[in-house]
């Protein structure tokens, strides 16, 4: 692709202003997929002034790849940003480039310290073993637009959101859990990552009132899992965790980005013993990923079908489906 200032690289020689980016630049993406780390794309700028930075973080459950992306900036406020979110990709036949243009989605990011960008979570995407293949000796171009953006301004401090909530620096607001463990949390991260605690903590309810609630069915595990992806985009260990209840939680509050990690967690998660369950899980959630995969896992090991969770399934539109796909 021939370098034309729309491509956010971290070649210095390329000033990227923010009014004109198009494409972030992912160079040697097979080798970073098979060497997970933090990985920096570049910054867009304002004449000469450094405004936005992308990273990338690169990981694997089982045999899915996730390459989760994050932006920060050493101004205050939030953006909107414009950003392909499928992982549909596009090959150009007669360069090494490949390009995810395919499903352009609005995201409003929190602005942050540059200290730290992966508290700038957008979102994530994720490819099988075939698709890394096919990225060998590829560069990958991801679409990406400001010109739609709109700035917000916060009173946001330019802090490391992970530490805040090990160390609640001017917390606001009490969340406590089913088996009585108390979190001090801050309003504007809350409402920032999810329309649920938005609504929550408007002026007029009482929660927001009483700066406190308690959410009777989470517990303490599962409210510190998704107070760690509210505030650092991401959760250690999550193969560990209670998948399940994630999924449920995630799709309760609107995380979508934390529906998505735990949806591929609990791919890996597919047993003869566990598929149908997961299969109703991911129904009764809208996960489609996860459903999808569930699906082709039972009709590779039919067997499945003879356990009594079959006979026990009540959704007469999911079974349907299920016998249709596997008669396909």
């Amino acid at each position: 692709m021939e370098c034309d200032g729309s491509i956010v690289t971290y070649n210095i020689d390329n000033c990227c202003q923010t009014v004109n980016a198009k494409w972030l630049c992912l160079e040697d993406i097979y080798h970073k997929f098979h060497r997970p780390n933090f990985y920096d794309i570049g910054c867009t700028y304002i004449a000469d002034i450094p405004d936005h930075r992308f990273i990338y973080t690169t990981s694997q459950v089982g045999n899915i790849f996730l390459l989760q992306l994050f932006v920060s900036s050493p101004q205050e406020g939030s953006i909107n940003v414009t950003v392909s979110n499928s992982n549909e990709m596009t090959f150009d036949k007669k360069t090494s480039n490949v390009y995810l243009d395919k499903s352009m989605t609005n995201f409003q990011v929190l602005r942050v310290g540059e200290r730290e960008a992966s508290t700038g979570f957008v979102t994530t995407y994720s490819f099988n073993e075939l698709d890394v293949e096919c990225l060998k000796d590829k560069t990958l171009y991801i679409a990406i637009t400001f010109k739609n953006s709109q700035r917000i301004d916060i009173n946001s401090s330019t802090m490391d959101f992970g530490d805040l909530l090990n160390d609640p620096v001017g917390a606001d607001f009490t969340i406590e859990s089913l088996d009585g463990e108390k979190f001090p949390v801050h309003k504007l991260l809350l409402a920032g990552q999810s329309e649920v605690f938005k609504a929550m903590l408007k002026e007029e309810t009482a929660e927001s009132q009483n700066s406190y609630v308690k959410l009777v069915d989470v517990g303490k595990e599962d409210l510190q899992c998704i107070l760690e992806f509210i505030y650092s985009g991401t959760v250690k260990d999550l193969e560990s965790k209670n998948c399940y209840n994630l999924l449920m939680l995630a799709d309760r509050f609107n995380l979508n980005g934390l529906k998505e990690i735990t949806q591929h967690a609990l791919c890996y998660q597919l047993t003869h013993d566990s598929a149908l369950e997961i299969l109703v899980l991911s129904d009764m959630y809208n996960a489609n990923h996860l459903k999808m995969e569930a699906l082709k896992f039972i009709k590779k090991y039919n067997c499945i079908l003879d356990s009594t969770f079959f006979d026990e399934i009540k959704n007469v539109d999911l079974v349907r489906e299920l016998c249709r796909f596997l008669a396909i």
